[in-house]
């Protein structure tokens, strides 16, 4: 039986995984590069804004934001149908619209109209177009057959604060340094940073929107967003403090200082028995946390969500692997959380 998903009653920001079946390594540069066109596309036709994302050889990472159901009118409808299909096929749509309507079956129109809205802002929607409009091209592409995905996708119901959404964000944009492929997130061509690095605009929004969000500042321009964002990745999340002072800003920096490397024995040994790892270390290392959990923000965020669900026994738990921030997450109740190390130099 499958467990309901857990999602905001309204306007929502989530982590969503997916992986490829059997853990193949499918996606090469040609298949990223046609999952990021793909991805951006489809976020316009879903109404859905992609804060950052991360696609790696066997599963990808999404930080989304998912807003309210809003009304789309006839005209914006036939745009976005051009965004995701092409002229080509929107045009073939609407021809065979017409058609119905000459031949008085004007319902048929409406329903497929009102189909179309439903994929609209709704994020197992979003999610099952992505993945089946890709497995598709895959299979046309290179004589497959079937879904190339191995399971449902999961997602994590983030808490719209600065500490939920910079630390999520930076999580999967460490993704290729986690994976020693990449010694910055940056230097990485198939994530948000990365592809925010290299001037493309709609990776840049993404990442301006994210710490507008995260610092309920819709005045924040891009080099702010990225400079503050940059320190989000290095370990250091700032508070969000109006109109600081130089002075402060200088106090600041000397008392948390960014680390460059770390030692993986040495963060294995400290794991091993019980100690902490700062939140540099943290982001560099593999946490259950991030990908396993129902909801992940501050206590009384995640209490609040499991307060509404019925089905199934959960429970929730600090991340207590790092004290640098103060993050709780909720999970059904399967075992304990871990965190593991990767083997290679991670740092």
């Amino acid at each position: 039986m499958r467990l309901r998903r857990v999602l905001a009653p309204d306007e929502g920001y989530y982590h969503v995984i997916s992986r490829i079946a059997g853990q193949q390594f499918l996606l090469n540069a040609k298949e990223k590069d046609v999952l990021t066109d793909l991805l951006f596309r489809t976020a316009e036709f879903s109404g859905v804004e992609v804060f950052t994302h991360v696609f790696m050889d066997n599963h990808f990472h999404l930080l989304l934001k998912v807003p309210r159901v809003q009304e789309v009118d006839d005209e914006e409808l036939v745009r976005r149908m051009t965004v995701l299909y092409g002229n080509t096929k929107t045009e073939r749509i609407l021809n065979s619209w017409e058609t119905w309507e000459k031949k008085g079956l004007n319902f048929k129109v409406l329903d497929a109209k009102a189909a179309l809205r439903r994929r609209m802002y709704d994020l197992s929607q979003f999610c099952k177009t992505l993945k089946e409009t890709y497995s598709m091209s895959y299979n046309r592409r290179n004589g497959h057959s079937g879904t190339i995905w191995g399971s449902r996708f999961k997602s994590q119901l983030l808490a719209p604060d600065y500490k939920t959404l910079m630390t999520v964000g930076a999580y999967i944009d460490l993704n290729p340094v986690r994976a020693d492929i990449g010694d910055a997130p940056g230097a990485y061509r198939w994530s948000g940073a990365g592809m925010a690095k290299r001037g493309h605009t709609i990776s840049r929004n993404g990442i301006r929107s994210l710490v507008a969000m995260a610092y309920k500042n819709e005045s924040v321009d891009y080099e702010m967003a990225m400079k503050l964002y940059a320190s989000a990745m290095d370990g250091f999340i700032e508070h969000p403090v109006a109109d600081k002072s130089e002075e402060q800003e200088e106090v600041q920096s000397e008392t948390v200082p960014r680390q460059q490397t770390f030692e993986v024995d040495d963060v294995e040994d400290r794991i091993e028995k019980g100690g902490k790892l700062s939140l540099y270390e943290m982001l560099r290392c593999k946490v259950r946390h991030f990908s396993h959990g129902l909801a992940i923000g501050p206590a009384s965020f995640v209490y609040d969500v499991v307060s509404t669900l019925t089905s199934r026994k959960n429970t929730v738990r600090r991340c207590d692997c790092c004290d640098d921030i103060q993050l709780y997450t909720a999970r059904w109740l399967r075992g304990d959380d871990k965190v593991s190390v990767p083997k290679q130099r991670a740092g």
